[in-house]
């Protein structure tokens, strides 16, 4: 499991479109929010990073999306399960996150 703490940067004056966009994940939380200036700290839990990237994929195709901005990833026990030999996790390290301008 992967907890990706993110900043979405919107169109201030697409605020409820951004939230309906939102209400269809329930693996996003929001956090804090300034309206007035576009931008929300949000969570995303996914299974993989390919889950990421296809929330960022449905994020890039929406105009009033301006960019979305990962700060800190936490792995949860999948490092620990690695360390200890076990089964290592489907995370793509080829295709590592990165800032990822939308526009």
């Amino acid at each position: 499991m992967i907890i990706a703490a993110s900043v979405l940067y919107f169109n201030e004056n697409k605020y409820d479109e951004v939230l309906e966009l939102l209400k269809k994940y329930k693996n996003i939380e929001t956090h804090q929010q300034d309206i007035e200036n576009g931008k929300m700290v949000i969570t995303i839990e996914a299974e993989n990073n390919k889950e990421i990237e296809d929330i960022e994929q449905d994020f890039k195709e929406k105009d009033f999306i301006v960019d979305l901005a990962h700060f800190a990833f936490h792995f949860g026990d999948e490092v620990e399960k690695v360390l200890s030999g076990g089964e290592v996790p489907d995370f793509d390290i080829n295709k590592p996150f990165t800032r990822k301008r939308l526009q």
